[in-house]
């Protein structure tokens, strides 16, 4: 069994090193970065592309395999004072007067990159079998900028 495992071992390592770094779509750094991966990529690049014209310093990031993980995200993530995913999953809002910062749980992509990194990293999410609107994205953007601002 363990030579097996090793084999898979060696087999998503040999994968992972042909994974290129995904590229950021807007600025290299910023003061959030839109973190997404699958069907709302177009939503999230809209909504990005609006809000950069807004004046706001935000880019995105669209992550095309979970695992193996492309190399080089820790440090995109590092380039950016905030980073949140807009995913299509369920995640709690933190303004729900029953959620705290104990209780709250995250959408899966966002759970995975704040394990691997040890990040603190946001969620947002929409669980109810409809794409996400570019509007609705820009709407967070724009809340989530406001924070940050604030903190």
């Amino acid at each position: 069994m363990a030579a097996q495992i090793r084999t898979l071992q060696k087999q998503v390592k040999t994968l992972q090193k042909t994974l290129k770094t995904p590229e950021v779509f807007g600025e290299p750094t910023g003061d959030l970065l839109i973190v997404g991966w699958g069907s709302s990529r177009g939503a999230i690049e809209e909504a990005v592309a609006r809000a950069r014209k807004e004046g706001l310093a935000v880019s995105s990031l669209n992550i095309k395999y979970i695992q193996p993980m492309a190399s080089g995200i820790r440090e995109i993530l590092a380039r950016f004072r905030q980073v949140m995913t807009i995913e299509s999953a369920f995640c709690d809002n933190p303004e729900d007067e029953l959620i705290d910062a104990e209780s709250r749980r995250y959408a899966p992509l966002c759970t995975i990159l704040r394990t691997r990194f040890a990040r603190d990293i946001d969620s947002w999410g929409q669980a109810n079998g409809q794409s996400i609107k570019p509007g609705t994205i820009l709407q967070i953007i724009r809340r989530k900028i406001s924070e940050g601002v604030t903190r």
